[in-house]
């Protein structure tokens, strides 16, 4: 590639990353509000998260994952437009740098696809594990409540020893 191409390229990846960076945190509050009914600052922290893969806590790269991502995103789709249109301009090599553009924005979807499946997959991991929680939780007062009626029957028994050797004393 010609080094004014270059500069192209890389100017236009330039300028959609940092729109994009600037988009963030909108992009977070759409998804925090229409698909996991939020609003606000709220909004905007969870579907941030979610896009980063997560919150920190529960080992994802949280909010500032989820920035990175969109700024990614639209760096990459800046450089793929902006190399595009110099391919077209360039005349014989045009169609297979338009070709190849197409390829690694059908894998970044393709990836998309598998973090979104893996998500769906972690939420129900997620939600089994309080199913589990919960029934262990129950298990654990129904012990603790035949524990408490054994040690009543043993206090009622050795009340009643001790009442019985008192009268066989006496």
């Amino acid at each position: 590639m010609k080094l004014k191409t270059i500069l192209l390229v890389a100017g236009g990846a330039a300028a959609c990353a940092i729109t994009g960076g600037l988009a963030a945190p909108v992009i977070g509050g759409v998804i925090g509000s229409t698909f996991m009914g939020l609003s606000g600052a709220a909004a905007t922290s969870a579907g941030l998260a979610a896009l980063g893969g997560g919150s920190l806590a529960a080992g994802g790269a949280g909010m500032a994952g989820g920035a990175t991502l969109i700024t990614a995103v639209a760096g990459g789709v800046g450089a793929l437009g902006t190399a595009g249109a110099s391919a077209i301009v360039s005349g014989k090599k045009a169609e297979a740098d338009l070709e190849e553009a197409q390829n690694e924005l059908y894998e970044l979807q393709k990836s998309e696809k598998v973090k979104q499946t893996v998500i769906i997959s972690l939420q129900k991991d997620l939600d089994e594990v309080k199913r589990e929680l919960e029934r262990e939780r129950k298990s654990v007062d129904a012990s603790e409540e035949r524990i408490a009626e054994l040690e009543e029957q043993i206090q009622v028994i050795m009340q009643t020893i001790k009442q019985e050797r008192a009268r066989l004393d006496a």
